[in-house]
């Protein structure tokens, strides 16, 4: 694939995930509203994850995009921790999911009554946390097909690939 087509794909990957972090959270108000939700929180933490997974996609793709559109340029120094630690921060805030449902059986102090609906949700920003830190889930262009089918398995994701490379510069360093 050419520089400017790189180009190109990194600038519609960085944009509609900008999109998406505004549009999904509409889209969940617009179908919750008419139905009378009672026990809204799942729901609402379950966009707060993806939101939050979404918005680090879009910074990765945003200095993804800067290191080749600008020859020479490397990542700044600040992603490998910077990402490690939002890696982390969505774990914890992934775990924090199931702890909720099971507080919610046990005690009444914990409002969290789940539905498949909001259970959906919070299974989406798995995907998506998975999508970005682990392996590349979305197939979406002929090259990633191509892959698929020539090797019969899933790819790292870039993001993995890239904290890979860095975490192996900053130990030189």
């Amino acid at each position: 694939m050419s520089r400017q087509k790189i180009i190109r794909r990194l600038l519609v990957l960085r944009n509609l995930e900008f999109f998406n972090i505004f549009w999904l959270p509409i889209c969940l108000y617009v179908a919750l509203t008419p139905r009378n939700v009672l026990h809204w929180q799942p729901y609402a933490y379950g966009m707060v994850l993806i939101c939050a997974v979404l918005a680090q996609g879009v910074f990765y793709w945003h200095l993804k995009l800067q290191t080749i559109s600008k020859t020479g340029t490397t990542f700044p120094d600040y992603f490998y921790a910077l990402f490690s630690f939002f890696k982390w921060a969505d774990v914890i805030l992934l775990s924090i999911y199931p702890m909720l449902i099971f507080f919610n059986q046990i005690t009444p102090l914990v409002n969290f009554q789940v539905s498949i609906w909001s259970n959906l949700l919070f299974l989406f920003a798995i995907l998506e946390y998975t999508n970005y830190y682990h392996y590349q889930l979305s197939h979406d262009n002929l090259n990633d097909l191509r892959y698929l089918i020539k090797h019969r398995k899933i790819r790292r994701s870039p993001m993995f690939m890239d904290m890979q490379r860095n975490q192996k510069r900053d130990q030189k360093t």
